[in-house]
């Protein structure tokens, strides 16, 4: 009974040793996300001319919100992702494991751009904040906004495929 017990409690001891180191080691990267269209959304001056299209991938439940751009390792042109909040807030926003410097556009509740963090830099963990309240962010590429001239007060549209 005691040879038992000794074979028992070693390998109860194996399992354990072999739970830790498992646990220890670096887990595998998760598969890359590739761009989702989910719509279309359009940047208009405030008088109406229309300066950038873009497809977009859509970000609204929580861990959509989290994950973000992260870990993605292209993104083209044309490309965004436009977060949604449920509430009016200040939502601020970090680069932490994001290759990609990005170009981000805060947006009100009046679909009105309202601030814009330019050329942001990856894998930074400083928070990026915005100048006034917003209930959506889209992220696209850096250079995109000095490119195509968007600036504040320009008006925003979008819809889902």
């Amino acid at each position: 009974m005691n040879r038992f017990i000794a074979i028992l409690i070693s390998l109860i001891l194996a399992i354990g040793i072999q739970s830790c180191k498992a646990a220890s080691e670096e887990p595998a990267q998760a598969k890359i996300p590739s761009f989702r269209n989910d719509g279309k959304l359009e940047i208009h001056s405030s008088s109406g001319a229309l300066k950038a299209t873009f497809d977009i991938e859509i970000a609204e439940r929580e861990a959509e919100l989290m994950q973000g751009l992260k870990y993605r390792e292209k993104m083209e042109a044309g490309q965004g992702m436009l977060f949604i909040f449920e509430q009016v807030d200040y939502h601020s926003f970090w680069m932490q494991d994001t290759y990609l410097s990005l170009d981000m556009i805060f947006i009100d509740h009046n679909n009105t751009v309202v601030s814009i963090a330019k050329n942001t830099t990856p894998y930074s963990e400083e928070p990026i904040f915005p100048d006034m309240p917003n209930k959506y962010v889209l992220e696209v590429l850096a250079g995109t906004t000095d490119r195509l001239n968007i600036k504040e007060s320009d008006i925003v549209t979008w819809k889902r495929n």
